[in-house]
């Protein structure tokens, strides 16, 4: 089985179809499993699937395996499979739990003067950021758009112990994993779809804190995973605003972001709606899922379904 690719050409991906349309979600809570179906610039979940992981069963961690039981999680994947009647899986984008895999922006203070000083830097710089040698590290790198003169690179890092238990379970299965990301750039993709000048910004309420994604264009400028307490919520994200509208707002100019994705229940995506809006001083757009286009049937939720359907919509 040839080698997933992580975070592979995310974003050349979303101008030329090349993945599939189907996409499994892995979380330490549930599985989800979807095909997705794009009709009169709608998207719509088909063949979905959806199993409950007993707690306990995937404990998500960035340098040791995540799953507990191997079979009993084999079993799972068979049975999320057969509840969305699909038949035989081929080709697959895979979301990973949040904390398995990692998305980071990293920035040069200036462009090397040649490629494998580029590389030993930004080597340095994603070593530094997840505290493991680069040696042990599965790692892609997207260059972005520079910010006030300095390169930056979108990059995905997942730790080769972590990828190699979920390699080995597909294979087990004859899967074929062609796209590997970590949660949130799944999510992600439905506001890179757009590219819309002003910022936007997605908001992913994960069981352990919350993760950003500050999106200018058709690219992220900010990455960020905050680990706190339930009563921190509001204060960390309050300063990751703060952050934003003094440091990556253009100099001279007013914060132009004006919608905020949030992957959570109702009502976080009203509280965290008021926070971007009070900290912005502006009027903030909650997006739904009809606003970005996915059409959902009656007892599914954006919470639910965005990071699969997120990344099969990079079929299109």
């Amino acid at each position: 089985m040839k080698s997933p690719s992580l975070l592979s050409n995310l974003f050349n991906l979303l101008l030329t179809p090349a993945v599939p349309a189907r996409s499994l979600s892995i979380t330490d809570s549930q599985l989800v499993l979807l095909t997705l179906r794009h009709q009169r610039g709608e998207f719509e979940p088909r063949q979905a699937g959806l199993v409950q992981i007993p707690p306990g069963l995937l404990r998500p961690g960035f340098e040791q395996p995540n799953i507990t039981d191997e079979a009993r999680f084999l079993d799972l994947l068979r049975r999320v499979a057969d509840q969305a009647d699909v038949r035989k899986m081929g080709n697959l984008n895979v979301a990973l739990p949040t904390g398995s895999a990692r998305s980071l922006v990293i920035a040069l203070d200036s462009l090397p003067s040649s490629k494998s000083e580029m590389a030993q830097l930004t080597d340095w710089k994603i070593e530094r950021a997840s505290g493991y040698p680069i040696s042990e590290l599965q790692v892609s790198r997207h260059r972005l758009a520079d910010q006030n003169g300095a390169p930056h690179w979108l990059v995905g890092v997942v730790h080769q112990r972590v990828i190699a238990q979920y390699e080995n379970l597909f294979r087990q299965l004859g899967w074929r994993a062609g796209l590997i990301t970590p949660q949130n750039l799944g999510a992600v993709a439905w506001l890179l779809r757009g590219d819309l000048q002003e910022d936007q910004l997605l908001v992913s309420v994960t069981s352990s804190g919350f993760e950003v994604i500050f999106v200018r264009g058709n690219e992220p400028i900010m990455v960020r995973e905050v680990e706190c307490q339930p009563e921190e919520v509001e204060n960390e994200f309050y300063r990751l605003m703060v952050y934003y509208r003094d440091r990556l707002v253009p100099a001279g100019e007013s914060p132009n972001l004006s919608r905020v994705l949030t992957i959570g229940t109702i009502a976080d995506q009203q509280r965290f709606r008021d926070l971007v809006s009070a900290a912005l001083e502006r009027s903030i757009i909650s997006l739904n899922a009809g606003q970005i286009g996915l059409k959902l049937d009656p007892g599914m939720s954006l919470q639910q379904v965005a990071v699969a359907a997120g990344l099969s919509s990079m079929a299109w």
